[in-house]
């Protein structure tokens, strides 16, 4: 196949037949069509300047509003807010200085007046907003944190959720952070239709984080200007799983230490789903370390290298990987594989990758595959 690159390395040595014949994947793909539309990039309007629906305006019609401007008034809100069995609890259009960060209790939906409402941080190591419960949405705000330039000082967080389950973060503009939407230790959640951008920090600068189990869902973003839009990581008492759909990445000339837009590390353990997204203008769209999943129906385009699947780490090393229906355009290296296991592209096993016997089935095996959230707002996967 043209484009693909396999690489000499102290694991494995360079084949001259870089595909061989395999078996057809008209399964999987039955599967990835049935449960992910075809089209690429997001699927509707996004950011915080999006009109709230006459249905949602009725729902946020009971709410606590905030009085004042600091981290304190937002804290004084949700309190209130949970003595009185009110769920939303609105930030009108302003600027709100925090001088530490808000703990949200569960069951709140915190609701802005969009890009007008803006929440800063005041140093260069605080969240933003600390879940200390489930069911927790984000909407119609614009969070910053402490530094939209490369740098290596800036600690800040947005959104930070450990342990809590179905955080939602809809509509909203993260920019500035460490950072932006931090999920850990088995939390699950979901981020759509955001802008997230300028995350410069040198080592991290994450729109989205995830490790230790956490389960998430991405779609229907735009991302621009991060070391990574999303990273992940494992150590959890389950598999991580995210999947990242129908997002637009754009643009990364800020960022001085490229590495993929959307990463799998080493130590990331578990699944992955990649589909429908636009990539276009960055260094490389993705860096796969580690992990199984499915990369298909993407549009890569004015980048050098589209994906690296590779193993960087002795003991981690990716696997079972379905590469289907991607299109590139002005990428000069489409793939580079170097070692991996049952590496499939476009129904055909990269012969570096199964180098014995017969291939195997084709990837990916069975993972959780995540429902976005309905009106009760829960993250459910079958």
């Amino acid at each position: 196949m043209r484009g693909l690159i396999v690489k000499r390395s102290n694991l494995a040595v360079r084949i001259s037949a870089v595909i061989v014949a395999g078996i057809a994947t008209v399964g999987a793909v039955g599967v990835v069509s049935a449960h992910h539309s075809p089209a690429v990039g997001p699927r509707g309007p996004l950011g915080p300047n999006v009109p709230v629906s006459a249905v949602e305006r009725s729902v946020f019609a009971r709410r606590i509003r905030v009085q004042g401007s600091t981290a304190a008034a937002v804290q004084a809100a949700c309190r209130q807010a949970i003595t009185q069995g009110v769920p939303v609890v609105f930030l009108p259009a302003g600027q709100y200085l925090f001088e530490t960060e808000v703990v949200v209790p569960g069951g709140l939906t915190l609701l802005g007046s969009g890009s007008s409402t803006l929440c800063q941080t005041t140093t260069l190591s605080q969240a933003l907003f600390r879940m200390q419960g489930d069911h927790v949405r984000f909407t119609r705000l614009k969070l910053q944190g402490a530094s939209l330039v490369w740098d290596q000082s800036n600690d800040t967080y947005g959104i930070a959720s450990d342990y809590n389950q179905n955080v939602h973060i809809d509509h909203c503009e993260l920019l500035g952070f460490n950072s932006a939407a931090d999920f850990s230790n088995a939390a699950t959640g979901q981020v759509d239709h955001c802008y997230l951008h300028h995350c410069l920090r040198d080592g991290m600068g994450y729109g989205i984080g995830l490790d230790r189990g956490s389960y998430v869902l991405v779609s229907d973003n735009e991302f621009s200007q991060c070391r990574h839009c999303l990273a992940s990581n494992g150590f959890g008492a389950r598999p991580t799983h995210w999947e990242f759909l129908h997002n637009h990445v754009n643009s990364d000339d800020l960022v001085q230490n490229k590495q993929g837009a959307v990463d799998a590390h080493p130590d990331m353990d578990g699944s992955f789903v990649v589909t429908g997204n636009l990539f276009e203008n960055i260094g490389n769209a993705l860096d796969i370390f580690n992990g199984s999943g499915l990369i298909s129906a993407n549009r890569f385009r004015y980048q050098p290298y589209g994906m690296f699947i590779t193993a960087t780490t002795a003991g981690a090393v990716p696997h079972d990987i379905a590469v289907t229906g991607n299109s590139f355009e002005s990428v000069s290296q489409p793939y580079t594989i170097d070692p991996a296991i049952n590496i499939w592209i476009d129904g055909a096993v990269v012969a570096s990758t199964w180098t014995s016997g017969t291939p195997p089935s084709p990837p990916p095996p069975p993972m959780p595959w995540l429902q976005p959230m309905g009106a009760g707002g829960v993250l459910t996967w079958t």
